[in-house]
């Protein structure tokens, strides 16, 4: 592997740590695209927002003794890999990670395994139900030696809700807690205003025993992850059976905030945006993925406090800022990822 000298002293038994890298500077940017395979932009986009979210990776680092010994733990080595080739200029050897990675992901889901081009939120739900699936095995190789391993996938994007049906006849209540990797919001204005929608309750048809045939249903947060990411439901299916793109624009809500009645316990939290992945394209069926992510606070020089953020077109990496991304992708954003403060 071929490693920029700004990034050695990042590196820990031979593995490059994101979290520990120091500040970059413009001729870094370009070790830190990623080439396209064949239509695996969505992939490509993925990635890069996954490998911003620093305390999910700071956590896959922190038990790398554990998921190193296990044989089953390809897909986490496989990502670790990922994020070191992101600081190589050896464009073969991440052609290489790459393709390796991607057919770990179709070993499990074998929806990944052609050339064609996917969705990027079944392929990010893919990866972490796979991250997630190893977490029993991981615990107790763990115990075996003598140490504890924490799921970075339950620790920071799991979270619970409780779901209430309240019969408008008799106040009869049904409770059912779930659990959810993210939320699926219907674009309404911003994305403040969709989660307050998707919140505020619904009407249903439920047939009671009490004879009434309408209920409510009320979400509520029962734990707040550290990490929350939004799906904005950019394609439905028409009265024709086709499925088509939306493309309203919505207002990126960069700080966004869960009130404390949204929640069980009563406590809120407010979140930062700190990644988006993007559809390009006027069809559901055609178009291309791209991601823009913040700049981590280690990854800016010491002082610097300027709204610094990389766009990830593939292996093209270019400068931007926050305030420029939230206006150029209000008719295209399509995963957000925001981290708790």
């Amino acid at each position: 592997m071929v490693v920029t000298c700004r990034q050695v002293e990042a590196t820990v038994s031979g593995q490059i740590n994101p979290i520990m890298s120091p500040p970059l500077c413009n001729e870094d940017l370009v070790c830190l695209g990623l080439p396209n395979l064949a239509q695996t932009c969505y992939m490509n986009s993925t990635l890069q927002s996954l490998l911003r979210l620093s305390g999910f990776i700071q956590e896959i680092y922190n038990h790398q003794q554990v998921w190193l010994s296990h044989s089953g733990s390809q897909v986490i080595r496989e990502l670790d890999n990922v994020g070191v080739s992101r600081f190589s200029n050896n464009k073969m050897e991440k052609r290489l990670v790459l393709t390796a990675f991607k057919e770990t992901v179709a070993d499990f889901n074998s929806e990944f395994q052609d050339d064609s081009q996917k969705d990027a939120h079944e392929f990010l739900s893919c990866v972490l139900n796979m991250i997630h699936s190893l977490s029993s095995d991981l615990q107790m190789a763990a115990a075996v030696m003598g140490v504890t391993y924490i799921c970075p996938v339950d620790a920071h994007v799991f979270f619970e809700m409780l779901n209430t049906r309240t019969c408008k006849g008799c106040g009869c209540q049904s409770m059912r807690e779930e659990q959810y990797l993210n939320l699926s919001l219907v674009p309404a204005g911003s994305v403040s205003h969709s989660l307050q929608d998707y919140l505020k309750g619904s009407q249903l048809d439920f047939e009671c025993s009490c004879g009434a045939g309408e209920s409510t249903q009320q979400l509520s947060f029962l734990t707040l992850p550290n990490v929350l990411i939004i799906q904005l439901n950019r394609f439905r299916i028409t009265s024709t059976f086709c499925l088509e793109k939306v493309s309203f624009p919505v207002e990126l809500t960069r700080e966004l905030v869960v009130n404390p009645e949204n929640t069980i316990t009563q406590t809120g939290a407010r979140y930062s945006l700190v990644s988006i992945v993007s559809h390009l394209g006027s069809t559901a069926y055609s178009g291309h993925y791209i991601c823009d992510s913040s700049m981590a606070h280690q990854a800016l020089e010491k002082g610097d406090t300027s709204d610094r953020w990389l766009t990830y077109n593939d292996e093209h990496v270019t400068t931007t800022t926050g305030e420029s991304v939230c206006q150029q992708r209000q008719r295209a954003a399509y995963l957000l990822f925001y981290e708790k403060q």
